[in-house]
């Protein structure tokens, strides 16, 4: 799936989503990586206590994709304030 945003808006959604779930940074890189795949193909929970979780990881990809639908990335007020 190719998003139609550019590398650095994508980025920045990324890394706000991680901020907003109380995501280290660190795991911004995979919430990048997780936009670029139908979330059909996103991996399920396998119930072991990994941390992060791939159900955190697809929440923040989640945030972030409707970060980037809403255009916070452009300076548009979000619908939350």
């Amino acid at each position: 799936m190719v998003l139609p945003y550019d590398h650095a808006e994508i980025v920045a959604a990324a890394e706000e989503a991680c901020r907003e779930l109380k995501l280290d940074l660190v795991h911004a890189g995979s919430v990048q990586a997780w936009l670029s795949e139908p979330e059909s193909e996103w991996p399920p929970c396998c119930d072991r206590g990994c941390e992060p979780c791939v159900v955190t990881l697809g929440a923040a990809a989640r945030r972030a994709r409707s970060i980037l639908e809403a255009g916070r990335w452009k300076g548009v007020p979000s619908v939350e304030g």
